[in-house]
């Protein structure tokens, strides 16, 4: 079996949030590739795949998150979405502080020419692949605290995330004073 390697920058939910979104992606009854509970995530910058592992690469990746500065902020996943692939978690709002924070992540991944050619940032969280109609439908809110700044190296075909460096996303001192 052929693997490939990517990095990706990510938000993770906590533990119990990601059992919450996994009882909730079985109670749907779809039939497809589930996303584990352990490897949800919203993607916010990711490179193009590579044949072998890239450690310069890697390396670069370490090297952007410790650059990164933005504050923690609450994502509300309410919208579920049915691509002809996919099924996934969306919001119908983005906050401001996510904005900011993938923004500084594409800038840069882009200086760095790291970031894969073509990508477009749309958040989501796949729940399953599979075959079928595009749908939007309301759903239950989950709130995912975004806490911290997540890099992971994913073995494609292997269904595989090594998590490679965390970063917390910190209040700044002056929004505390006041």
């Amino acid at each position: 079996m052929a693997v490939d390697h990517r990095y990706f920058f990510c938000l993770r939910p906590s533990p119990l949030l990601a059992k919450r979104i996994g009882a909730f992606r079985s109670s749907l009854g779809y039939r497809g590739s589930i996303v584990s509970d352990h490897r949800l995530h919203v993607t916010l910058g990711i490179t193009g795949d590579y044949p072998l592992p890239f450690p310069k690469v890697a390396d670069c990746m370490m090297a952007i998150g410790g650059q990164i500065d933005a504050e923690p902020f609450s994502l509300f996943l309410d919208r579920l979405s049915g691509s002809d692939e996919v099924i996934a978690l969306r919001p119908s709002r983005r906050p401001p502080q996510l904005g900011i924070l993938q923004r500084q992540i594409e800038r840069w991944m882009r200086r760095s020419g790291v970031l894969r050619e073509g990508w477009k940032f749309a958040p989501h969280s796949t729940l399953l692949y599979r075959k079928g109609d595009p749908f939007l439908l309301p759903c239950e809110p989950f709130e995912w605290a975004a806490t911290e700044l997540v890099l992971i190296h994913s073995l494609v075909g292997a269904t595989r995330h090594v998590e490679l460096g965390r970063w917390p996303l910190v209040r700044r001192q002056l929004e505390l004073a006041l």
